[in-house]
């Protein structure tokens, strides 16, 4: 059933499965409702999302509405992209680790030690997505996709460095990641983000590998001790549409989101998770008892020949897995290039 709605400036309007259709040439507007299962506090919706959509607003000269659904409110962040795909909205964001095996070469992203922050990853597997190197979306309509920023390590303890890892129940999205956490000599612990703060309160998990920006977004400050600055890899993010709803959007409205393609997208998304997240950084270094830990040579050297196994074990286990971990690593250096940026 499609949930896109069009309203027009009087009042008789006929409904056809779902579709309210105007009975004349005059000025229409289509409400898209999408899920996004952060609070309507929270920077993802208010600073990257809102913006975004009122761009395609905007240029849609007020043709297009888009209703936020928040707060987990429509769906479970794990149920999103089914729910898209049935039809029960328009439009949702989530994970790609949240659904293991299903986008197996966005597991891409996850790879230790290869990317340095949101703004390249985000370009890289948007350029991998143009090159139908992604796999997974055949029956939806990809509007967006980029990645998370990357993935350090946050303890809920005062400890001294990554030796203190070992042994410990680490929060990690993914199998790549999780792998990564095993080969230290940790385990790893599968949960979504949202969940992590009241995991680390209770003692479910000692610490948890996630982005700078989470220890803000989802309240980890409060609830850890320590930081190792170390990328650890990120997860693929996208926003997907119905593919029926698409289909049924006037020219003009299609165009809109034609126009805004999903590299387009990662390039906002990237640099605005980036920056947000440089921030928090700033802000967890100044927050009294609160450490960042910047990993020794002989530390980095340890976890290096760790993500060489994880990296070699995916190529093997992920169809075109070489292919894929070969073009990621190009446009990682094509972006740096570009953008006079250093690698991790």
């Amino acid at each position: 059933m499609l949930l896109v709605s069009i309203r027009r400036t009087i009042a008789a309007t006929f409904c056809f499965a779902g579709l309210t259709v105007a009975t004349t040439a005059l000025a229409q507007e289509i409400t898209l409702r999408f899920a996004s299962f952060p609070g309507p506090t929270n920077f993802l919706n208010t600073s990257l999302f809102m913006p975004w959509f009122k761009k395609l607003e905007d240029e849609s000269g007020g043709k297009l509405k888009v209703e936020f659904l928040m707060g987990g409110s429509a769906a479970a962040p794990a149920e999103v992209f089914d729910s898209v795909e049935a039809g029960l909205f328009d439009i949702g964001w989530s994970i790609t680790s949240y659904n293991p095996g299903r986008f197996a070469a966005a597991g891409v992203t996850e790879l230790p030690l290869l990317a340095s922050g949101s703004s390249e990853s985000s370009a890289a597997i948007a350029a991998l997505y143009d090159k139908g190197l992604i796999d997974g979306f055949d029956n939806v309509k990809v509007i967006g996709i980029a990645t998370a920023d990357i993935a350090r390590l946050h303890h809920a303890d005062e400890i001294s460095g990554l030796s203190d890892f070992k042994g410990a129940k680490v929060r990690a999205a993914g199998n790549v990641l999780s792998a990564m956490i095993t080969a230290t000599g940790a385990t790893p612990v599968g949960m979504p983000a949202p969940s992590i703060a009241e995991a680390l309160s209770k003692n479910v998990v000692d610490a948890a590998a996630a982005d700078w920006f989470a220890v803000e977004g989802f309240s980890l400050l409060d609830v850890t001790r320590s930081h190792v600055d170390i990328p650890l890899g990120t997860t693929a993010m996208y926003v997907v549409m119905n593919q029926a709803t698409y289909d049924s959007l006037p020219p003009e409205i299609r165009k809109v989101f034609d126009d805004n393609p999903p590299s387009a997208f990662a390039a906002f998304w990237g640099a605005g998770l980036e920056k947000e997240s440089l921030r928090v950084r700033s802000v967890v270094e100044t927050t009294p008892g609160h450490r960042i830990i910047t990993p020794t040579e002989g530390e980095l050297a340890e976890w290096g020949v760790a993500a060489d196994g994880v990296i070699a074990e995916w190529v093997e286990a992920t169809p075109n897995g070489a292919a894929v971990l070969e073009g990621y690593r190009a446009e990682l250096e094509t972006y740096r290039s570009a953008h006079k940026t250093p690698g991790p």
